[in-house]
């Protein structure tokens, strides 16, 4: 996910945020109406450490059966395969990683015919027909493998729609692809589901061997973001200066849908015109106004959000 897909994730999250702040200067209102406000300005002090995960494709440590972190490791660990349709993990595109920001490439050293099978594995409201079930421990190896690949080897009744991935051999081993045999999967504490096969697609299994090269560490990595977008908020008259420190010491300073932003905040905002948004030093900044910033602020570095709506803030020059 590149920077202008997280900007656009974090847009539409906003109104959930901000719902029922509909005074200026704080988070007042009752009224939890999920409106976009006029404006908001948020200042969080942050770490270089901290830096990369706020704009870079974060993996995060491995967690149980977290598929992907595990991934991580072992190419981190001095290089890994693995299989797939699609590459799990970006290339040429700066990750962060625990304590340090990393950049994969890959090659694809196989591809395997392969079919992609939407299924059904469904809860039973009827009884099930003895003559057209079958018990899970008694299905072919790479049945089971499939069910456990989805969580669903358990037999916990859930309804669910998912696909099952076989490969050509796979497939002239399994009972329940590509014509099942079987209608309902039994288990022996009584679980039941029933089996329903939908619709199919050829694929291409591909195994990718991915290589990792360390860009730098995270401390390390923040800092070079410091050094380049960090701009500073000096000077301010009183009136811009209480809007940052509403910002800093009560949580974001908060401009209503229904309410003109005061001259003061306007001022502010045209503080940030021309200067560089933060994002990842491998990627293009943002030109929009509303975005995130690194901003200085009496010694002190904030991770700053400024989201404006565009007709109500229409000062091209500061003042």
């Amino acid at each position: 996910m590149r920077r202008r897909a997280l900007l656009a994730t974090a847009a539409t999250s906003l109104p959930t945020i901000i719902a029922g702040c509909t005074s200026p200067g704080g988070l007042g209102g009752s009224n939890a109406a999920a409106e976009v406000p006029t404006a908001r300005l948020d200042l969080t002090t942050i770490a270089d450490a901290e830096l990369p995960t706020q704009v870079l494709y974060t993996v995060r440590p491995a967690e149980g059966n977290d598929a992907t972190a595990q991934l991580f490791d072992r190419i981190v660990d001095g290089g890994a395969t693995t299989k797939a349709t699609r590459p799990p993990l970006p290339e040429q595109q700066h990750i962060a990683y625990q304590d340090g920001v990393y950049e994969l490439a890959y090659e694809v050293i196989e591809e395997t015919p392969a079919t992609r099978y939407s299924v059904k594995v469904d809860i039973v409201t009827d009884s099930v027909t003895e003559a057209e079930a079958v018990q899970f421990a008694d299905l072919p190896e790479v049945d089971q493998e499939e069910f456990a690949a989805h969580g669903l080897a358990d037999g916990d009744p859930v309804g669910i729609g998912t696909t099952f991935l076989y490969t050509d051999a796979e497939r002239e081993q399994s009972v329940l692809v590509p014509e099942s045999e079987y209608s309902y999967i039994t288990w022996d504490d009584g679980a039941e589901a029933e089996w329903v096969v939908d619709d199919a697609y050829d694929t291409t299994l591909n195994t990718y061997r991915y290589t990792a090269d360390q860009v730098a560490t995270a401390a390390g990595y923040g800092q070079q973001m410091r050094e380049r977008f960090t701009f500073e908020l000096s000077g301010l008259p009183e009136a811009q200066r209480d809007i940052v420190e509403t910002a800093i010491t009560e949580g974001p300073y908060v401009v209503g849908p229904d309410e003109m932003p005061s001259d003061a905040l306007v001022a502010l905002a045209d503080r940030f015109r021309g200067h560089e948004q933060a994002h990842g030093l491998d990627e293009d900044g943002e030109s929009d106004l509303s975005g995130t910033y690194l901003v200085r602020y009496q010694d002190d570095v904030y991770w700053t959000t400024l989201v404006v709506q565009r007709d109500a803030f229409q000062t091209t020059s500061p003042s």
